[in-house]
């Protein structure tokens, strides 16, 4: 025992002992009424389960919980039976992270004590830890039912339902704690948290909108939360009055003024969120993050010098933050610094949350400077055999299909779809890939897929349509599901091609040309677009404009042997006149 138990022991049993034998000299009268010595007990207090409490309350306080936690253990041995006591031993263990020791006594004090509500707010604290939902949610609810007028047990049901996806239980118990508390506001915001996280924004927007009427700083909140909701609709105008609303109603709210500032980056209002993220800034000096949201937002707007400047100084302070260095390296690469953007990125290394994101970036970025070698190199750091990431695989197969690479693409594209079967995306690409490589009717079964799932898919209806057209199949058909392709994307250029390219095999030619003449504007680098207002053109009889068409497409494709032909062909065929 140590010296602090000891004295108290001591003193303890000195306060006992004074107690029991002060007994005031008793007068002459009143000798007879003296008891005799041998009936006088003395408490054995080595058996008393409230002094070990005593001892480890005071223990506790003074923060030697391992100490405290022995005389508690003491004290049990004394009344094993004490709910209270499994339950505050149960806690201890639980704050020294002996997660299962803790479980034990709280179901243990449970069975002592079926009434005993902390037992069940301990066990639905303890399940929500090691994951088991189901028993957490069954623990607080018991807990609730034998406490209802404790405020933290709603919100731990009610969250708790609330992320398991139970949306209508939530919805019932948040009810009920306004009932208990209905000139209380914190039961309306969870309520409306609730009907955000099920989509039925109308309700939510309902609940809030009920919470302006009341003081500034509910109202305040209650914008953050109306605006939260704007946004996820995409009514970026309306989120942005309900921001501005709550900053003017609380200019230190926090959260306000970062969604502000993020809600005008959004809208391209680049100006005036940069400077609600500088006086953001203000507010919270060391906050970095702060700072990287106004060099992005500087990098926006093109001033790439200063947005740099910020993020080399953050990375004077913290070298190792990855997420500054990506971002460092994006500018860089927007500066046309290529080099110095690789040097940056190949700072992250393999294992870092960046990684994966930075390899993906620096192979696009060789892509489109036909550096092919490094393009393929940095995909592939990305892509290691173990990757379970199906977009980065997608990529991947995106620049084998640009490299020519088709087997190896449609490779890549079938692995990625092994890990998300429904990806339209994915499945549009292993169709287009199929069919450069000459498995067209391949390909069609692919796009035929996405329309089962996905019957207004405007790129699998051109697809197909376009494919029939060209390999002079069902016309009527084709140009069916183009004009619908149309409808659903009417300033799309490649569908306006395959429109102008189907009306062009019915002889229509003049209406051909208004088509073709359309998607050129919109694609204006493409070959094959080009291509065919070149063809039209000369049907036409308008050589001139052919020309400039052929010439155009072997500009963006100077490989193009039939094309050359043509073109070489046409020039031969003009006078001199008309060159």
């Amino acid at each position: 025992m140590n010296n602090k138990i000891g004295s108290l022991l001591a003193f303890m049993v000195v306060v006992a002992t004074a107690v029991l034998f002060s007994v005031p000299t008793p007068s002459p009268a009143s000798r007879s009424f003296i008891p005799d010595p041998k009936t006088i007990v003395i408490p054995d207090l080595a058996m008393d389960p409230g002094l070990f409490f005593l001892m480890a309350e005071e223990l506790e306080s003074t923060g030697d919980t391992t100490s405290g936690l022995e005389y508690f253990r003491k004290a049990l041995a004394l009344d094993p039976t004490s709910a209270y006591l499994n339950t505050r031993i149960g806690s201890i263990l639980a704050r020294n992270r002996r997660i299962a020791d803790a479980m034990v006594m709280a179901r243990a004090a449970t069975l002592f004590d079926p009434q005993y509500e902390e037992a069940y707010t301990l066990l639905g604290k303890l399940y929500t830890v090691t994951g088991d939902n189901t028993r957490a949610v069954e623990a607080y609810a018991r807990a609730l039912d034998l406490k209802p007028h404790e405020r933290d047990l709603y919100v731990f049901l009610g969250s708790l339902q609330a992320s398991q996806r139970l949306f209508s239980e939530a919805e019932k118990t948040f009810k009920k704690m306004i009932e208990e508390f209905p000139g209380e506001r914190e039961g309306y915001f969870y309520l409306g948290k609730v009907y955000v996280e099920d989509g039925r924004y109308d309700k939510a927007i309902d609940i809030f909108k009920q919470l302006l009427q009341t003081r500034a700083d509910s109202a305040a909140a209650a914008h953050v939360e109306l605006g939260a909701i704007y946004l996820l609709q995409k009514d970026l105008a309306a989120a942005e009055s309900h921001f501005s609303e709550a900053v003017k109603l609380d200019p230190f709210n926090i959260t306000a003024r970062l969604n502000l500032g993020q809600v005008l980056a959004k809208q391209k209002k680049f100006a005036e969120s940069y400077k609600v993220f500088e006086e953001l800034g203000k507010l919270a000096p060391s906050n970095l993050g702060i700072q990287i949201k106004m060099a992005l937002i500087l990098a926006e707007q093109k001033k790439f010098d200063k947005a740099k400047q910020i993020l080399d100084t953050i990375l004077q302070t913290k070298p190792g933050w990855d997420q500054v260095r990506f971002h460092l390296g994006r500018v860089l690469k927007e500066q046309g610094k290529i080099h110095e953007a690789e040097n940056e990125f190949n700072q992250i290394r393999k294992g870092q949350p960046m990684f994966v994101n930075s390899r993906i970036v620096l192979a696009l970025m060789f892509l489109k400077t036909k550096e092919y070698a490094k393009a393929i190199r940095y995909i592939d750091e990305a892509a290691d055999p173990n990757m379970k990431d199906a977009d980065v695989l997608y990529i991947k197969g995106s620049i084998l299909e640009e490299l020519n690479r088709l087997t190896e693409a449609r490779q890549i594209y079938e692995k990625a779809l092994e890990m998300e079967p429904t990806n339209v995306r994915m499945r549009y690409s292993l169709g287009n890939a199929l069919e450069k490589g000459g498995f067209r009717n391949r390909g069609l079964r692919e796009m035929e897929r996405i329309l089962k799932e996905k019957p207004d898919d405007a790129s699998a209806l051109n697809f197909i349509g376009y494919t029939l057209a060209a390999s002079g199949g069902d016309l009527d058909r084709a140009e069916k599901m183009v004009r619908k392709a149309l409808e659903l994307k009417p300033d799309d250029g490649y569908i306006l091609d395959s429109l102008g390219w189907i009306l062009h095999q019915r002889g229509q030619n003049d209406k051909a040309l208004e088509y073709l003449q359309r998607a050129v504007v919109k694609v204006k680098n493409d070959p094959i677009v080009a291509e065919h207002l070149g063809d039209i053109l000369l049907i036409e009889n308008q050589r001139e404009g052919a020309v400039t068409a052929y010439k155009n497409s072997l500009e963006a494709n100077p490989d193009n042997l039939i094309v050359q032909e043509k073109l070489r062909k046409l020039e031969a065929e003009m006078k001199p006149s008309e060159k």
